[in-house]
């Protein structure tokens, strides 16, 4: 089923680290973006767009690129990338510096995307991919809806600067995680 009981370990940390880093995010976004620059319904779906487009644009680029590059390393590039643009969070203030931030992570998020995928695909056997990626995804789904309930407790108690930071640091972690098991697993 998995090349070893070490890829498993992989899969799942990797994955809840991954979805950590952006889930968290999640259902306070919106809240952060009216708060603090008195956005509109408008401009939440523009900056929803500007995301959601540029991943889709530049994930096949990316996937092409990890390709080339390997995998590891477009991963851990976008890592880096989504790492900084949750830091920056903190230090954007306008509107358009959060346009320009949610290109960059739209960006991000195509060049972890495609390779994290790959990586799962690797670690399993030929007859198992459909079942090893389907773990990879509920593993993160589930990760993602404690990551929304712990987003709230962390806002409400500590701020919002707080949670960038806790985003930031779980990409972070994940690249550094990666890097530390990549030459034994994969």
């Amino acid at each position: 089923m998995l090349k070893s009981r070490k890829s498993l370990a992989l899969i799942i940390t990797l994955s809840t680290l991954y979805s950590l880093g952006v889930g968290l995010l999640g259902p306070i976004y919106p809240v952060f973006v009216v708060n603090r620059f008195s956005a509109s319904y408008v401009d939440l779906g523009i900056l929803y767009a500007i995301f959601c487009l540029m991943a889709a644009v530049f994930k096949a680029p990316a996937g092409k690129l990890a390709d080339l590059y390997g995998k590891e390393k477009i991963f851990m590039l976008g890592v880096i990338m989504g790492a900084a643009c949750s830091l920056s969070y903190v230090y954007v203030s306008s509107l358009i510096h959060l346009y320009a931030l949610e290109f960059l992570f739209g960006i991000s998020h195509a060049l972890q995307r495609p390779s994290i995928l790959a990586m799962m695909v690797d670690l399993s056997d030929n007859g198992k991919r459909g079942f090893i990626l389907g773990m990879f995804e509920s593993v993160y789904d589930l990760t993602e809806a404690a990551a929304a309930l712990l987003s709230t407790l962390i806002v409400a108690q500590v701020g919002f600067e707080a949670l960038f930071y806790i985003c930031s640091g779980c990409q972070a972690t994940t690249g550094i995680f990666m890097l530390k098991c990549r030459e034994r697993t994969l």
